[in-house]
């Protein structure tokens, strides 16, 4: 071939690379592959990660405020008319209602701002299923704690209450803030419990012990879902009062009663199902398994436990709410958030038999492990 064909032939075979600079050759050989860009994933959940917490202040705030209580029944407001009732200025009064609107918390008709029906049923101070109070503790109490997560990562301690001063997050607390802790557990409690009563068979039971019950929400709700059962909350004296309260307005003391003491010392006899709900989260796991072994020593053959628990899977990889509630864990308690795996592991080396796991879908539990006695 002449030179002036092998040199056309030569420039043939040579391209432009992909991106290059305008007026710049760049030249590749024609037996390499072309490189191109790979396509970068979405930082649109990095952005909702990062701006989480707006969502919450958002609620937070709005239920401070009073919103919801002041929209309760279906009345409606507009911006002028809210602004004026809540004493602030038409400006942030359109921004919060907007906020509300956009997270499903508010609709909007006619130019009127209601309560959506999630807002009605559970924002509303007074409603049965009230869940303002956990709300509330969250914003007054973990939002401190979880802005200092990295040194309770660093330290493996606490970071909402002392170590140094307190024996544990119930010792030596604030009364406020002790009341507003008990308050929230009540209406994270309520829920969860209906949906337990409706996953779990109870109706083989007459009397429950539930162990740790703190304002008995557990033990009011399955009550009114078994008409056979009853129960007693067992807590620290102190907390065993605030439980007798709370029967005496859901008018069921002649079926429920409480009973003061230390869960690690002694526990009750003469009940046939033990409840450990959202307790065992809060400790490791030598009491754990220490509280396993006086559980089955108090209960009668054929009796049965249930631990009601946010599960993480046995793969620890999730599910998010659980994996979460074991890093709330570390800024209150010296717990985690455990596995089936590692509760049924336990049950079987307190004694217990016939172990499984149920589960179901409520705001602070997803599934229950049961053992029973032979």
């Amino acid at each position: 071939m002449p030179n002036h064909q092998r040199a056309a032939a030569h420039r043939t075979t040579l391209a432009r690379q992909p991106g290059s600079i305008s007026g710049e050759t760049r030249l590749r050989a024609a037996d390499q592959p072309i490189v191109t860009t790979q396509e970068l994933p979405s930082a649109v959940p990095l952005m909702a990660l990062s701006t989480g917490f707006w969502a919450f202040k958002t609620l937070a705030a709005a239920h401070e405020e009073g919103l919801f209580s002041h929209l309760a029944g279906g009345a409606g407001t507009t911006v002028a008319e809210l602004a004026e009732a809540l004493g602030l200025d038409p400006r942030p009064t359109e921004m919060l209602l907007t906020g509300c609107a956009a997270l499903g918390l508010l609709e909007k008709t006619d130019g009127r701002y209601r309560n959506t029906p999630l807002s009605e049923a559970f924002l509303v101070r007074g409603k049965p299923y009230y869940f303002g109070g956990f709300v509330q503790m969250a914003d007054k109490r973990l939002y401190a704690g979880w802005g200092k997560l990295t040194e309770a990562l660093r330290t493996n301690r606490p970071t909402t209450w002392n170590p140094a001063v307190q024996s544990s997050m119930f010792d030596g607390e604030d009364p406020t803030m002790l009341a507003l802790f008990w308050e929230a557990m009540h209406s994270l409690s309520t829920m969860t419990a209906r949906k337990l009563g409706e996953a779990v068979d109870l109706n083989h039971f007459r009397r429950l012990l539930d162990i740790g019950g703190g304002s008995g929400a557990y033990d009011i709700e399955l009550c009114k879902l078994y008409g056979e059962l009853r129960a007693t909350v067992f807590d620290l004296p102190h907390v065993a009062a605030i439980a007798a309260g709370k029967i005496i307005e859901a008018g069921l003391t002649d079926r429920i009663e409480t009973a003061g003491g230390n869960f690690f010392e002694q526990l009750p006899e003469d009940h046939d199902v033990h409840l450990l709900s959202m307790i065992l989260h809060d400790w490791d796991e030598a009491k754990n398994r220490a509280l396993l072994r006086r559980s089955f020593e108090a209960l009668p053959s054929g009796g049965a436990v249930v631990i009601s628990e946010l599960l993480v899977n046995d793969e620890k990889t999730g599910p998010a709410p659980a994996a979460l509630m074991s890093l709330n864990m570390l800024i209150e308690t010296e717990g985690r958030n455990y596995t089936p795996t590692e509760y049924s592991a336990w049950l079987e080396e307190a004694g217990f038999r016939h172990i499984e796991t149920v589960w179901f879908d409520a705001p602070a539990a997803n599934g229950a492990v049961i053992g029973r006695k032979p």
